[in-house]
């Protein structure tokens, strides 16, 4: 028997016993050992498998693909070629008389369901970046999709009636659904560094002819099924002119030797026009850094300002608090959230005064600051920033009379100004005075704290203040954070983790002092390295302070979506980073080693059985590895629940054990697996939607437990919410989703990831002419304008980074800067191409959340010999620039003032991002420290490797037919991909919280479909 035979039998009975992702993963590593074959058999064996089965829709199969292509067995392309070669898209429509036994013999079974699957995992594993990294993988990739498209055009033209003009497309919600997949998966690799190179080189002529035919027949349709998603493909054929015709050379093959030499002899013609410092590019840029998570590094911030500003330090100053005041007053007008203004009144009161105190001991230089500051207040819009007197006669305005004044104080406490001066600088007595026993000093918080420990949490509370202190008392509480890590004293740092995770404006004001890692990185080492001794004493106190220290740090990465090095997590071998990536994947009983099995059946009998969570339960089960349970633990309990083996009541007591606060922040992990498990089980869902209730609104809860409780709900509520409303619309009559969704609907705001709302989203992507990118193009030319009258005390532009954001992350950057080149070309034509360089340079400079790791690393770099180098996951804007630069050369023969606005451009960012030679090795951190406001930057802790154990029991590999008769009734998703879909909308930019995007949108974004899960209920022996 032959590869391939022995291939189809054990893809056979994988789909047959229901094998999960994960075992069929490593059986695959098996018998590939045993039966090597070639990618083409593979894939082509797996699909010819499925149809033997002539299932309408099986989960499984695009499960199997996707997992082969992640291990590297099948590349993407060769998975796309494979699934169109045995796709019903090629059936043709049958003639009403036609014998339906030979019908049913003739035609394959029906595929589309799992064709659309495949293809919106290899768009998101593409614009992940974690396909396509081969030029020739992306042609491929290319020339599958252009074979992909042209059939689904040629099944529309098949399926439509020429006299009526009806059907086709819009007779089928799945061929609509895989069009508009097509569609995203052909924009996400137009997107990649790979697919861009394939479209920018004249080498791949015969491809792009194919891709520009192709589009020429999509895009037509695209006017019914997504006008958003013409509008995207529509630039992109413009950009690369695929028309589907060869280009004519404008150059003799004879003169491209020539050509790096003219393009030299082009770059050093072009005169770069007069430097300007415009109010909006000031004005986008701090709008930049506190729009979503705060991303705000002393170092980066001075060296962007220095560079721009040539040290004219008055101007700085002037200009930067004149651009916070407009911030602060666009986000009154445009009525952000109440924590979205405090967060930009706590940057102007908080961070500035400090931040200037340590500039001004950088440059050495004495400054008139009463003179700037009055010079700044002069230009405020004074219906956002009245004086108190004028409030009396301003009826039924929302306005921010006492900013300035919290400003001054702040600057006098921090001795900019003499207090003296704040009268004048106000016109009218302050109302306030400076805060009694004046600024608070790091070093006497630090001592205060280390001499009577609640002094913390008094401390705490006074962050969110706007007395000016933020800094000193982060400074304190952060240095006292790491000694305590040092030192073990764990029940004083539970206490402190307890006061910050309830406080989520909190950690905003500490990111404008902090980044993550310098937070987190001794939490996480501290957790990684935890020391459990059952001979250690009583173990619930253990459980608690381990619980607290965790909880700080999943609120600080749900918060704000940091990745591992945000965490400051450096070793694959970390505990928190497992937690993070598995903690929510429940798995079988075989897969359990002796000693999780036997902790698994303790809490089992403790929660269920026995009276109460004995001391012995938990001292033979290290927090650690009660973490790494909890989803199993869930997963066990809830299937005994369905199969008739425990009782409702008996279970939802059990679960109610969990509500202790020593134990609460496990229903992170909890909730998480049970939203999945209810989103992707095809089962009756009311025990699980019965047991979420109790666990989301529980009847009765401690007060202690009830902030700790609120705090979960704020981490999972997002994830829950999509998850139940995708179900309510599978099952519109149930009337048990609604109670948890209101119960979850006070948390939804939650996050701070730059996302933007729905409403957001659609306005701009219905904007006329251009959707997303049109009305980029729109507050581009709005900002240019309002920077024509910088000395003007008016309103601001109405703006928010979001925007730029949303369009980076849905459509990539290169689109977006495409735009933005256009209308800086069109500017520049006008006249007004100085003013308008200075805000394109500011959009492409703004800090991206995806990629400050990397900037931070170009002013602090990490030591590559102990931790990992922080990459960037997506192209950004900046990215895009040096892309288009490179392209020049050939450019200034076609377009030649394009080329002249990319080069200005280019040497404008490089200008702007480039450290000063006088500040390049300053830490501003150390300078601020020094002054004793708080801002000091702690070595780095070293990682230990995490003592738990993790790992689950091997599989054996003796025999594999053994294994395969072994293989559990379950199925289920791969880890991490249960909601792989709304994660993928969340990093395009979308709050999904919001209502009215076009669902047929909302289906493709969803790149992930319901799962059948069949549960391993193997508990004979457990309950007894």
């Amino acid at each position: 028997m032959g590869s391939a035979e022995q291939w189809g039998i054990f893809l056979h009975r994988c789909l047959i016993d229901r094998v999960d992702a994960g075992e069929f993963r490593d059986l695959t590593k098996l018998l590939s050992q045993r039966f090597p074959i070639t990618e083409w058999a593979l894939i082509d064996t797996l699909l010819e498998t499925r149809l033997f089965t002539r299932i309408k829709w099986d989960p499984l199969v695009p499960l199997y693909v996707d997992c082969l292509c992640k291990m590297g067995k099948v590349q993407i392309s060769t998975a796309l070629t494979s699934l169109l070669k045995f796709s019903s898209i090629h059936d043709k429509p049958q003639s009403p008389g036609a014998d339906a036994n030979q019908l049913k013999k003739n035609s394959k079974c029906y595929t589309l369901m799992t064709d659309i699957r495949v293809i919106q995992d290899a768009m998101l594993s593409v614009s992940t970046g974690s396909a396509t990294k081969t030029l020739t993988e992306a042609i491929h990739t290319f020339s599958a999709a252009v074979d992909w498209i042209q059939a689904v055009v040629s099944w529309h033209n098949n399926h439509i009636d020429p006299s009526q003009q009806t059907g086709g497309l819009m007779s089928s919600t799945d061929a609509v659904l895989l069009f508009e997949s097509l569609g995203i998966l052909l924009a996400a690799l137009s997107g990649t560094a790979k697919g861009l190179e394939v479209l920018s080189a004249d080498s791949h002529e015969a491809l792009k002819i194919q891709l520009g035919q192709a589009l020429s027949a999509y895009l037509p349709l695209c006017v019914e099924v997504s006008l958003p998603l013409r509008n995207r493909l529509d630039s992109l054929q413009k950009e690369f002119s695929l028309y589907g015709q060869p280009q004519s050379k404008s150059l003799e093959v004879s003169m491209m030797d020539n050509v790096h030499v003219n393009a030299l002899q082009f770059e050093a013609s072009v005169i770069d026009g007069p430097v300007i410092s415009s109010r909006a590019g000031l004005y986008v840029y701090i709008n930049s850094m506190l729009f979503g998570r705060p991303l705000v590094d002393d170092s980066i911030l001075l060296s962007y300002l220095t560079n721009r500003y040539g040290g004219h330090y008055e101007v700085l100053i002037e200009e930067v608090i004149t651009a916070s005041f407009d911030v602060l007053s666009n986000a009154m007008y445009r009525n952000e959230s109440g924590r979205t203004m405090f967060l930009f009144r706590s940057f102007l009161v908080n961070k500035l005064p400090t931040f200037f105190a340590a500039m001004l001991t950088v440059s050495m230089v004495s400054l008139p600051m009463e003179v700037c500051i009055s010079h700044a207040l002069s230009r405020l819009d004074p219906n956002a920033f009245p004086s108190f007197s004028q409030m009396f006669s301003m009826q039924g305005n929302t306005v921010l009379s006492d900013v300035r004044q919290e400003f001054l104080f702040s600057c006098a406490s921090h001795k900019l100004i003499p207090e003296s001066s704040i009268e004048r600088l106000l016109g009218e007595n302050p109302m306030q005075t400076l805060p009694v026993g004046g600024p608070y000093i790091k070093d006497d918080l630090v001592s205060q704290i280390t001499s009577n420990p609640e002094r913390a949490e008094q401390l705490i509370s006074d962050i969110e203040s706007t007395e000016g202190n933020a800094s000193a008392i982060v400074g304190a509480i952060t240095e006292v954070m790491h000694n305590l890590c040092n030192q073990r004293e764990t029940m004083t740092l539970k206490n402190i983790c307890n006061s910050l995770s309830r406080r989520p404006q909190s950690l905003d004001v500490i990111l404008l002092f902090r980044s993550p890692k310098q937070v987190l990185q001794p939490l996480c080492a501290l957790l990684d390295s935890w020391h459990w001794d059952e001979d250690q004493g009583e173990s619930q106190p253990v459980y608690d302070e381990f619980g607290s220290i965790l909880l700080l740090v999943l609120t600080f990465k749900y918060r704000y979506d940091l990745r591992p090095f945000d965490l400051g997590i450096t070793s694959e071998n970390s505990f928190v980073l497992r937690l993070i990536e598995r903690g929510s994947c429940c798995q079988k009983l075989d897969e359990l080693n002796e000693k999780q099995n036997k902790n698994l059946g303790e809490w089992i009998a403790a929660l269920f059985i026995a009276e109460g969570i004995s001391e012995e339960t938990m001292s033979a089960c290290s927090p650690q590895e009660f973490y790494m349970l909890v989803s199993t633990l869930f997963n066990q309990s809830l299937g005994a629940c369905e199969a008739g083996k425990l009782e409702f009541d008996t279970l939802k007591g059990g679960f109610e054990y969990l509500l202790e606060p020593f134990l609460l922040p496990s229903l992170v992990f909890a909730l998480t697996w049970l939203g999945n498990h209810i989103w992707e089980s095809e089962q009756d869902p009311t025990i699980p939607l019965k047991t979420l209730q109790s666990l989301v609104n529980p009847s009765s809860i401690s007060g202690e437990a009830r902030e700790i409780h609120l705090t979960v709900l704020n981490i999972t509520a997002r994830s829950l919410e999509e998850q139940l409303k995708d179900v309510r619309a599978r099952h519109p009559s149930r009337m048990d989703i609604k109670p948890i969704l209101d119960a979850l609907e006070p948390c939804l705001s939650f996050q701070r990831t730059g996302s933007c709302r729905r409403s957001e989203l659609e306005s701009w992507t219905t904007h006329s002419p251009g959707g997303l990118l049109g009305s980029i193009r729109s507050t581009f030319q709005s900002l240019v304008l309002w920077s024509t009258s910088p000395d003007v005390s008016m309103a601001p532009l109405s703006y928010t980074h979001r925007q730029v954001v949303a369009g980076i992350r849905m459509l990539g950057a290169p689109r977006v800067f495409n735009s933005l080149l256009e209308e800086l070309k069109l500017q520049s034509e006008a006249g007004s191409g100085d003013l308008a360089l200075d805000v394109a340079a500011t959009i492409v400079c703004a800090p991206l959340a995806e990629s400050f790791a990397v900037e931070q690393n170009n002013h602090h770099p990490v030591d590559p010999t102990k931790e990992p180098v922080p990459r960037t996951p997506i192209l950004t804007l900046r990215d895009a620039l040096n892309l288009q630069h490179e392209n020049v050369p050939k450019m200034s023969e076609k377009d030649p003032l394009r080329a002249e606005v990319i080069v200005r451009l280019y040497r404008r960012v490089n200008s702007l991002m480039t450290p000063p030679a006088q500040v390049t090795n300053l830490d501003m951190s150390n300078i601020i420290q020094n002054m004793q406001l708080g801002v000091d930057t702690p070595a780095p802790m070293g990682l230990h490797t995490s003592g738990a154990d993790g790992t689950g029991a091997q599989h054996a590999t003796a025999n594999i037919n053994q294994i395969m008769d072994n293989a559990a009734a379950a199925v289920g998703m791969d880890s991490g991909q249960g909601m792989a879909g709304m994660a993928g909308m969340e990093g395009m930019g979308l709050d999904t919280s919001d209502e009215g995007l076009d669902p047929s949108i909302d289906d493709v974004l969803n790149a992930a479909d319901m799962n059948p899960e069949f549960l391993d209920l193997d508990m004979e022996g457990m309950f007894q």
